[in-house]
């Protein structure tokens, strides 16, 4: 049995092809690229499924690996993105006011 269309659309967005792409491997208009992704995303087909996607294809494939193993079951790689944006952020802004004290 073939898999819908939507969990085929999704697997080529987390291998980083473009909107545009799959259209065209598809054969279909990007209007409906853009709809499968939005019901794709709705009903939760793929905890890797989210706009980082693309991002992550452009990293080097043993970094987008121990990112991807960083991630809680249920998160997204954006969600440890984020998270380690965050600590980076408070680790400097931490340094600033030891900085500032010791002045």
């Amino acid at each position: 049995m073939r898999n819908p269309i939507y969990q085929t659309v999704a697997k080529m967005v987390c291998s980083g092809y473009s909107r545009n792409d799959i259209a065209e491997r598809l054969g279909m208009k990007v209007t409906n690229v853009h709809n499968h992704i939005k019901y794709a995303r709705s009903i939760g087909v793929d905890a890797q499924f989210d706009r980082n996607s693309v991002l992550l294809s452009r990293a080097p494939p043993h970094i987008e690996k121990w990112l991807r193993e960083q991630a809680p079951e249920g998160a997204t790689a954006g969600d440890v993105i984020l998270a380690i944006l965050n600590d980076t952020y408070n680790e400097d802004m931490d340094d600033e006011s030891k900085q500032t004290k010791d002045a």
